[in-house]
């Protein structure tokens, strides 16, 4: 009796993972900042960084189901490994030089727009883009309350 009830549990689970997706699990989420709200990263965060972008990975964000196609579909999400290369401590302290984002979401559109970027342009945090980052603090390879600005 009990072996069967196992595996209805575990058939219940697994087909609700396959109908929910599992996409942005584990991803970096942000805010963006648009320029006027500039103050905002700067007071409402405990580390503040001037860096730039020095290297770029892009990857698809396939969701449960799209793994599972045989047809490796074309991506609808994107997820980005970014390093970034410290110029200045605005504010807290930071001894790194440099700072890996792993797995950062695709902005949506509302954020595209907040950081003055178009989204037809795939994805413009490229090489050599200067920003403005904020959180405060890490969480294994996340950081918390990440908030970015292009300067």
């Amino acid at each position: 009796m009990k072996p069967k009830l196992i595996f209805c549990l575990s058939l219940v689970l697994s087909g609700g993972l396959l109908f929910t997706s599992c996409r942005g699990m584990g991803t970096q989420r942000f805010t963006a900042i648009s320029p006027p709200q500039s103050h905002e990263l700067d007071t409402s965060s405990r580390i503040v960084l001037d860096v730039v972008c020095t290297q770029v990975w892009k990857r698809a964000d396939y969701n449960l189901w799209e793994n599972l196609s045989m047809l490796a579909p074309m991506p609808k999400h994107w997820k980005y490994d970014i390093t970034l290369q410290v110029e200045r401590v605005v504010k807290g302290e930071f001894d790194d030089k440099t700072l890996q984002l792993h797995w950062l979401r695709e902005p949506t559109k509302e954020q595209y727009d907040s950081l003055g970027i178009s989204p037809s342009a795939i994805f413009s945090f490229t090489n050599r883009t200067p920003l403005r980052i904020g959180f405060d603090g890490r969480s294994g390879d996340q950081l918390k309350n990440l908030k970015i600005r292009v300067r």
